[in-house]
């Protein structure tokens, strides 16, 4: 499930797996993984409202006291309740909607996108030698591939039928509509 997971939603779910963990929780919920981006990704609110959001009030309202159990009862490695399973695939559904919606359009003329470039030297920790990339060969090549990251797992939260973590979210003033407009439209 995860092969399509950047590094930073990768870390956000093992943090909410350590979040659940400092609850005493068996599973990890979807209010798990909005504590971990609140706590790992701050400005991907800031991008996804038209307004400030207040993150402490939505850590306040999550956030359980920590309570830890007996060690007989831990299992080491949490596991994913059903409905972060299903947020987790509504994530990889955004992606591949927003992937489809303002993506692919701007890769019609077969032209290397300077954040394609940006992402494979990110990638292979070097710059690339040939800088000026042309064609239909060096466009499919350098292609960034579609990948699940941050702004998709707030989007597959925001997507979930309703649910204490949607209703902290929306009393905020982040909605799916205006959060996928403004992370995706302008955010690739």
């Amino acid at each position: 499930m995860f092969h399509r997971f950047s590094p930073s939603a990768r870390s956000s779910v093992i943090h909410a797996g350590q979040v659940a963990d400092s609850e005493g929780c068996k599973f990890i919920e979807p209010k798990h993984i909005l504590i971990a981006l609140v706590e790992q990704q701050p400005a991907l609110f800031e991008r996804a409202s038209e307004h400030p959001v207040d993150l402490e009030a939505i850590h306040a309202e999550l956030r359980q006291p920590k309570t830890s159990l007996p060690a007989s009862q831990r299992s080491g490695r949490l596991k994913l309740s059903e409905e972060s399973r299903q947020v987790l695939i509504r994530a990889t559904e955004q992606a591949r909607s927003c992937w489809e919606e303002w993506e692919a359009p701007r890769r019609k003329g077969h032209v290397v996108l300077p954040e394609d470039v940006e992402y494979w030297e990110a990638r292979m920790k070097q710059p690339l030698r040939k800088r000026q990339f042309t064609g239909r060969i060096a466009s499919f090549l350098l292609r960034r591939p579609l990948g699940v990251d941050e702004r998709h797992l707030l989007l597959g939260l925001l997507e979930g039928p309703e649910s204490p973590v949607l209703a902290v979210l929306t009393k905020q003033g982040v909605t799916l509509e205006v959060a996928r407009q403004r992370l995706c439209a302008t955010g690739g």
